[in-house]
């Protein structure tokens, strides 16, 4: 295996530059562990020849590969809860490219590629979950936030509306309140319009020369706002955690695949 070309190249060397991490894995298995059996052996050829023959189909197949990257490593992450947001979108990718690949497979005529691509599992109902909820963007870290997409939870995009639009929120009241105080310099801030001041506004300190007023709404949108982006990041990892859990369930699924698409590769 280590052997040396004229190149410079090891047959190891050659195998990790051609084929993805899980083929060059199973590939290096092959040759470390040679078949013995005829049948096996010509199976094999056939689909080689098949690929020979018909370099349009394995083109296709091809860059639908390249689209699946290391889909083994991936789902052992998941198995032991350590695989990331950037991971689980990637794990989409693939599985997304593996309903092209079974469809090929299955319509190629050729035996061994047909039995590839009978066994191959798209597993789309977890694909698409993953599709609705994950942002394609999200980071690689939990706490970093931007993970879960636009509505998939009320309470989520709730918050985030009253995080990230406060500003626009607090100016629409300041406008409100102008006009119907009558006071033109109205700010969220200090203003010099004591006899003006609504009864229903609560004094909130007195200072040397101005009184400060809180109003109840604004007194519960600053306690919703205080502990918004906290609230966001917990309930972020939790929709996370909840999908994960989910993904666990099609772990063996997925495996099987990932054996599927590395003996397609070495193919």
């Amino acid at each position: 295996l280590n052997t040396m070309n004229e190149g410079g190249k090891s047959l190891l060397d050659v195998i990790d530059r051609t084929t993805s991490p899980m083929g060059a894995r199973m590939l290096k298995r092959w040759i470390v562990f040679p078949l013995k059996d005829i049948r096996p052996i010509n199976e094999r050829l056939d689909v080689v020849e098949y690929f020979f023959k018909e370099p349009e189909i394995k083109e296709e197949i091809d860059q639908q590969l390249s689209l699946i990257g290391d889909m083994e490593r991936l789902i052992s992450k998941v198995a032991v809860g350590r695989i990331s947001p950037r991971e689980v979108v990637q794990l989409k990718v693939a599985l997304s490219a593996i309903e092209p690949i079974r469809d090929i497979c299955i319509r190629s005529g050729e035996p061994v590629l047909q039995s590839i691509g009978e066994q191959l599992n798209p597993c789309s109902l977890i694909r698409d979950r993953i599709e609705k909820e994950i942002n394609p963007d999200a980071p690689t870290l939990v706490n970093r936030g931007g993970i879960i997409c636009k509505g998939v939870n009320t309470e989520l995009d709730e918050l985030r509306e009253m995080s990230y639009s406060g500003k626009d929120y607090l100016l629409h009241i300041q406008q409100r309140e102008i006009e119907r105080t009558g006071i033109p310099s109205l700010k969220i801030s200090f203003n010099k319009h004591k006899d003006k001041v609504p009864e229903e506004w609560i004094r909130k300190q007195t200072l040397v020369n101005a009184e400060r007023y809180i109003t109840q709404e604004l007194k519960e949108y600053e306690e919703k706002i205080l502990g918004a982006e906290e609230k966001i990041i917990t309930l972020e990892t939790r929709l996370f955690n909840e999908l994960i859990l989910a993904l666990n369930e099609y772990i063996p699924a997925i495996q099987h695949d990932a054996t599927q698409i590395a003996r397609l590769d070495c193919l």
